[in-house]
């Protein structure tokens, strides 16, 4: 007799986030959604319910959570309500957290740095699809870079909820400190960060960002290729295979760029080394990596699955550079 599948909740199910973790979840053989929430109708039986996804906005997150964990509910939360503490929310998102006594409890929901506290947590701030990016490439770098990060980063218009459109609008935003991920990027990468984003109405999935960074003096005495070579090894030996965190070089056969990462659940990191400084690019799908594939991959964790059990199937989860970078994962 086969064994019954563990139930889980899933707020916003409508919302470009909600849809995209049912769809993980309908190909996952351990789970199945037992209640789903929206604006317009609530459907299925809460309390039979191990685990709750939120994929809402901030201050809906924070009125549904302490609820839920009160009734023994674990939460993973998609929106920014739970990645930081009430100070840095408070100031980086412009209102008051009405739920700080989480706070205290929430685990960063990113497994490659946090797997064995998100097994255990009761409530997970899933990271932002922007800080994914960053926060990957940078933190294995510590002692090997110094100073501000400088980062520009490109997403597809999935990223703000909207439609592709039919004619080119790239729209730079938020630019330099005042974006609100820009708290997430630095309390979690060890890095002081400005920031640029910019919004590609004609892309609809897809993130590309590019992080400037001045070289550590001892770095700066290597050859450009020495010190190429120091952070690829950094970075590859930070992460273990489930992390799906690769580093890849372009070369005459191969540029990778965000088709490479697109339907993936990969994160490529890509360095290169240019008077003193590092220009490092990371690429991943800012649906899946950045948002509901990472968030399937936490439920997994505090689930007992394995942690990437039902992202096969929508996500690819085989990506690896062929030897050399002759090829495309696709």
């Amino acid at each position: 007799m086969q064994n019954a599948k563990i139930k889980v909740a899933l707020f916003g199910d409508t919302g470009m986030v909600g849809q995209e973790i049912e769809r993980i979840l309908e190909h996952h053989d351990g789970v199945e959604i037992g209640y789903r929430q929206n604006s317009s109708r609530q459907e299925g039986e809460l309390s039979e319910c191990a685990v709750a996804f939120l994929a809402t906005k901030d201050p809906e997150s924070m009125a549904f959570a302490p609820d839920l964990v009160k009734q023994g509910i674990r939460v993973i939360d998609m929106s920014g309500a739970f990645r930081l503490t009430k100070e840095l929310f408070e100031s980086g998102y412009g209102m008051d957290h009405t739920a700080p006594e989480l706070l205290k409890e929430a685990v960063y929901g990113m497994p490659a740095i946090l797997a064995d506290e998100i097994a255990s947590a009761n409530v997970v701030g899933n990271p932002g699809c922007y800080p994914t990016s960053v926060i990957l490439p940078l933190k294995p770098l510590e002692g090997l870079i110094q100073g501000e990060a400088t980062v520009v980063s490109t997403s597809g218009i999935s990223g703000a909820r909207r439609e592709v459109g039919s004619d080119p609008n790239e729209i730079t935003y938020s630019f330099g400190r005042k974006h609100k991920h820009v708290p997430e990027m630095e309390l979690y990468s060890g890095f002081r960060v400005n920031f640029t984003p910019i919004v590609l109405h004609t892309v609809f999935v897809g993130i590309n960002s590019n992080i400037r960074v001045e070289l550590s003096d001892e770095q700066k005495a290597l050859s450009d290729e020495a010190a190429v070579a120091k952070m690829e090894e950094a970075i590859s030996s930070a992460y273990v295979g489930d992390d799906l965190v690769d580093v890849v070089s372009d070369d005459s056969d191969k540029q990778w760029g965000t088709a490479d990462v697109v339907g993936t659940h990969a994160l490529l990191i890509k360095v290169r080394v240019d008077e003193g400084h590092a220009y490092i690019n990371a690429l991943e799908d800012n649906l899946g990596k950045g948002a509901a594939s990472q968030g399937v991959e936490c439920m997994n964790l505090m689930l007992g699955f394995g942690r990437l059990q039902g992202i096969g199937a929508v996500y690819r989860t085989d990506v690896r550079p062929a030897e050399g970078h002759e090829e495309a994962y696709c």
